[in-house]
């Protein structure tokens, strides 16, 4: 729902943090994408690799928000954006200590 929110707000969100309302609207709909095929993985691959692979896109989009966040025109906005960037790498790491404890006993 965050994605379509995203999306569909474009417009008044563009200009805060000084990109196009199309590329904002872009990353929206990649946020609703993403979610498909985490639940299409979720479905067909093996519970480790679907980690994995989320773990990787969310280091991904960590460092991509972070990246945003130095091009936002005021100082609590990009604070804000920081934060998002903290949140989604913390759940990163998350998964990380998921992927150590499915590893198999030796």
């Amino acid at each position: 729902m965050l994605g379509a929110g995203v999306a569909l707000a474009a417009p008044a969100i563009a200009p805060t943090l000084a990109l196009p309302a199309w590329l904002v609207a872009a990353v929206g709909v990649a946020v609703v994408v993403c979610a498909g095929l985490i639940l299409l993985m979720l479905a067909r691959l093996p519970l480790r690799t679907a980690l994995r692979l989320v773990m990787i896109a969310n280091l991904l989009a960590a460092a991509a928000v972070a990246a945003v966040s130095a091009t936002g025109a005021a100082v609590l906005v990009a604070l804000a954006v920081l934060a998002i960037a903290v949140d989604i790498a913390l759940f990163a790491a998350s998964q990380a200590v998921a992927l150590r404890r499915l590893q198999p006993a030796s």
